[in-house]
């Protein structure tokens, strides 16, 4: 894979990380300690207050010449901020290995739980058989969408004051499914220029294996196609031994490939 594929699917997931982050309001993003810097292309997302590495990173790194000090200055800003749980995300690149030391310099060790890149072209989406429905949700039914992707994600109920902020922004688009009436799953999409990124995919324990992660796949993937994006890209964590990996399964059925492996760096356990 070239350089310039690498980057390409690389950069719409940081423009929509860089959006959600814009999206934030002002009294969640103080109480999370929300925090964007830039480094070139390099994209750096910390919540200080919050230790899960979902919301603590640095994306981009070495796909930019502008960016070749990103790492120890994000490692700096990351433990003077007192936070110890943080990925540093090192795509293939010519530079990977010059990264690689700098994360080694900065205590950094490889973690176990490294990323897949997945792409496919947004036409012809998957077929899915299943008895929940998918709808495109909107302004009135945003506590819903942010309800639904919460409780699927198991995460703390405050972060519903945030992810709400995305239905019915520029270049988003936010889905529920459902069983009968019943709000059963989520997933947003996030389209700019000729790329769209899936992502918040979450579907609440009850309703698992029913075939809703696949349906709003399958809807976003319809939906980017008629928004004018030509390939769309996601995310999953590598299978580790003796876990299941539905997300990657999902992912896989629908027609995307496994673009490349990117490692995730942290400080040592």
């Amino acid at each position: 894979m070239s350089d310039s594929d690498v980057e390409a699917l690389e950069r719409i997931e940081r423009e929509a990380w860089r959006d959600l982050a814009s999206a934030a309001p002002p009294e969640f993003a103080a109480g999370v300690g929300l925090q964007m810097h830039e480094h070139g292309e390099a994209l750096m997302l910390m919540a200080s207050r919050a230790p899960t590495f979902q919301f603590n990173w640095l994306s981009g790194a070495g796909l930019n010449g502008a960016d070749a000090d990103a790492i120890p200055a994000a490692v700096a800003r990351f433990r003077d901020a007192g936070q110890r749980t943080f990925f540093v995300q090192i795509p293939p690149s010519p530079q990977a290995g010059r990264l690689e030391a700098q994360a080694r310099a900065a205590g950094l060790a490889p973690h176990p739980a490294a990323w897949v890149k997945f792409e496919r072209e947004t036409r012809d989406p998957p077929r899915v058989e299943t008895r929940l429905s998918v709808r495109e949700v909107g302004g009135a039914e945003r506590d819903l969408f942010a309800a639904t992707a919460v409780a699927g994600y198991g995460v703390a109920p405050a972060m519903a004051k945030w992810l709400r902020e995305l239905v019915g922004r520029p270049g988003w688009a936010c889905y529920v499914s459902f069983a009968d009436e019943e709000p059963a799953g989520a997933g947003a999409l996030f389209v700019d220029e000729d790329a769209a990124w899936l992502g918040l995919g979450a579907t609440k324990p009850a309703f698992r294996r029913r075939g809703g992660r696949s349906a709003l796949i399958a809807r976003r993937l319809a939906d980017a196609a008629r928004r004018g994006a030509r390939f769309a890209v996601a995310e999953a964590a590598v299978a580790q031994p003796g876990e299941p990996a539905p997300s990657r399964r999902n992912i896989l059925a629908a027609g995307f490939r496994a673009a490349y492996v990117r490692p995730n760096w942290a400080l040592p356990a």
